[in-house]
Formats: C-alpha cells, sequence, structure tokens
C-alpha cells in the first residue's frame, strides 16, 4: 500500500511505521536515560546536592522548553531543517556525556535539552499528517504504542548496561540508537502551516481545568521519581545502578499496562475514572512514604504507576469532551505546555525540598495537595458532557 506522507510521496505502509517507531523508540528512549542517569552522574561522579540536580534536570528541560516554542512559531520547510539539525545535535549530545566533568555535564544538558525540543513535537506531528484517515488513526496508534513502549524498553536496556559498564558508558553505548534516529531523520517531512483563526479561552473550561487537575496528581509523584527515586534508592537501600534503573521500568510497565486496560473499556463517565485515579495516588504515597525496605518501596512504585497511566488518558478525554475539534489542538498545546513547565518547576523544588525533609516527607505532604484536587474535581465534573 503506497500513502502520501508529510510531504513524501509513495511511501508504502511499512516504511511510514517504520520511520516513526523507530524515531519514536530512539528518542524518547534515550531521553528517559537522560532524566533518570544524569541525577545519578552528576549526585555521585560530580557530589552535586540533590537541590544542584535539581537545577540541572530544570535547566535541560526548560532549553527544551523553549525550543518546542521556537518550533511552533517556525515554518515547515524552516522547521524540517532545524528538526534534522536538533537529531544531529542530540546525538552529538550523548557522545560527549561520555566524557563531561562536573561544570561541562550542565552545557551538554541544556544542548540536548534544546535539540529533543526541536525533535519529538515532529515526531508526533508526523504521526498524525497523512491525508488518509484510515491510515493517520492507526499510526497514531502506534505511535502511542511505541511511545509506551519506549519507557519500559529504555529503563530496561539501561538495566541491562549498568550491570557492566558505569554511568557515563550508558551514553555511549546508547548513542548507536540515537544515531539510527538521526539517520532516518531527513524523511519525515512536514507540510508548511497557516493557523489565523483566534485561540480559545482555556481556564473557563472545566473540561481543561480537570485535565490540569489528574495530570498534576500523578507527574508531581512522577517527576519526583524520575528526578530523585534513583538516589533514593541508592542513598536508603544501597540499591545498585542496574537495579535503580530496572525499578523506572517496573513502574512505567505498570502504566503502560493501566493503559492497555484502560484503552478496551468503553468510557462513560469521567468521574469514576478521577476518583480511582487520586484515590490510588494517595495510596501509592502513603507507601513510599512508609518504605522501611525496598520490596516497600517497589510496592509504592507499581501502584504510582497506575495513576500515570490513567491520567493523560482521562486529561485528553477531559479535553475532548470540552472543546469543539477546531480547537482541541489549541486545548492539547496548551496542556503540553502545563507539562513541560512541570518537569522545570518539580525538580527545582524537589531539589530543596528534599535537601530538608528527604523524598518520604515530600511524597506524605503531596497527600493533602491530591485531597483538595479531588474536591476541586467534584465539584468540576457536573459542568462536563457524560462526566
Amino acid at each position: 500500500m503506497k500513502v502520501r506522507y508529510a510531504g513524501l510521496a509513495s511511501l508504502s505502509m511499512v516504511q511510514v511505521i517504520v520511520i516513526v517507531a523507530v524515531m519514536t523508540f530512539s528518542v524518547r528512549a534515550s531521553n528517559n536515560v537522560l532524566q533518570t542517569t544524569l541525577p545519578l552522574l552528576s549526585k555521585y561522579d560530580f557530589f552535586y546536592s540533590e537541590f544542584d540536580v535539581g537545577i540541572l534536570i530544570a535547566l535541560m528541560s526548560l532549553s527544551g522548553m523553549i525550543a518546542m516554542i521556537v518550533n511552533g512559531i517556525m515554518r515547515g520547510d524552516l522547521r524540517r531543517y532545524s528538526f534534522i539539525l536538533g537529531n544531529v545535535v542530540y546525538a552529538i549530545s550523548f557522545l560527549l556525556f561520555s566524557f563531561s566533568g562536573s561544570l561541562s555535564i550542565v552545557t551538554y544538558a541544556i544542548i540536548s535539552g534544546f535539540s529533543y525540543g526541536l525533535i519529538f513535537p515532529n515526531i508526533m506531528t508526523a504521526a498524525g499528517i497523512s491525508e488518509d484517515k484510515k491510515v493517520r488513526e492507526r499510526m497514531l496508534a502506534i505511535y502511542s504504542l511505541t511511545l509506551a513502549i519506549s519507557l519500559i524498553g529504555g529503563p530496561a536496556l539501561e538495566s541491562l548496561i549498568l550491570r557492566y559498564f558505569s554511568l557515563e558508558k550508558v551514553f555511549l553505548l546508547f548513542l548507536p540508537i540515537v544515531i539510527l534516529s538521526t539517520a532516518i531523520s531527513p524523511f519525515l517531512k512536514f507540510p508548511k502551516e497557516n493557523i489565523s483563526r483566534k485561540r480559545p479561552t482555556m481556564w473557563d473550561k472545566p473540561g481543561f481545568r480537570m485535565a490540569i487537575y489528574t495530570f498534576i496528581v500523578y507527574s508531581f509523584p512522577t517527576a519526583l521519581i524520575i528526578s530523585f527515586g534513583g538516589i533514593f534508592a541508592v542513598d536508603q537501600f544501597h540499591a545498585s545502578y542496574s537495579l535503580v534503573t530496572l525499578l523506572s521500568a517496573l513502574f512505567f510497565a505498570s502504566s503502560f499496562l493501566t493503559r492497555i486496560v484502560f484503552s478496551s473499556l468503553n468510557v462513560g463517565k469521567l468521574l469514576p475514572y478521577v476518583v480511582a485515579l487520586m484515590a490510588i495516588s494517595l495510596t501509592g504515597l502513603l507507601m513510599i512514604f512508609l518504605s522501611s525496605n525496598i520490596a516497600v518501596y517497589i510496592i509504592g512504585l507499581v501502584i504510582l504507576g497506575i495513576p500515570h497511566g490513567l491520567g493523560m488518558p482521562v486529561a485528553i478525554f477531559a479535553i475532548g469532551r470540552s472543546f469543539p475539534a477546531s480547537d482541541r489542538n489549541v486545548a492539547n498545546s496548551y496542556f503540553t505546555s502545563t507539562m513541560m513547565s512541570t518537569n522545570i518547576i518539580i525538580p527545582l523544588f524537589g531539589g530543596a525540598a528534599l535537601e530538608y525533609i528527604g523524598l518520604r516527607l515530600l511524597m506524605l505532604y503531596l497527600i493533602p495537595v491530591v485531597v483538595v484536587l479531588l474536591y476541586l474535581t467534584f465539584r468540576l465534573v457536573k459542568s462536563i458532557p457524560n462526566s
């Protein structure tokens, strides 16, 4: 079957699937390596404090957010060139990380974050850009599946690598995967866009507020776990680096299985899922607080993976039921921007707080936040169709 895809004529369906799937897995899995390995490398090899680690991760996320804003205002042809260049720079940054020092690692983190911001939004766009509706929906399904698999496969592969190699060598051994993405990046082309209509109001929509509330509930613990959970496991339970990254894979495996179950359901009212998401979050946070050994900590991670798997689909459903089709893309863009800002705020806040109270107490202090958001959601839910 031949399809018109992202400006490329006569690409077969198999070629389209391979391009999107390979790039999605490569870029997202490697980015997850940055999020989990940089905290360990900076903490134990370069003797950063938790607050310094938070600043490092926040700078990487900030540069990525800036790149996404730049990417959004560029013309289609210029966006394609920046996309290819971003892939090249992203691959170079992985080589540089293998030889980084306590100061140069900051520069490399900013470079990798910015290049990632030029890459990933365009893969997401390319996955759904086919002119054929059936092809487009099929590609989006494959993209979503590959994205979830990358969050499991990346940490699992990293865990295997760390059984035999040092933290610095992880970047070098992931480099071939990143280079593969760089090699096929020229095959993704994007059409020029012409967006001139008035943007809708966001916060007035109950569905948008519900989406933000559910996002906060699952994203705050997730950001803390990704940035500092590995350090916590090493310091408190003397876990090896290999085991630490394997725990990340278990967390995302729990999330992935939850999304599979959710996708098989005929979703009617959203309220039961929102209540379940927040109640399970409370249980997971409490388990982390009570974790006196690594077994209890692992149980807490697996439990928190469930709201992570529920949160994004529920948020998308809430937005979809509150905005007309013509406004959903803008609403999703605002929602994505909120997601990126969290990756900046939480590492900074968490890094500062961990210096004084530790991860256990910080998780405990998140429980009242979840309770308040649950109350606010109950107040909103009647305003959302089929909620």
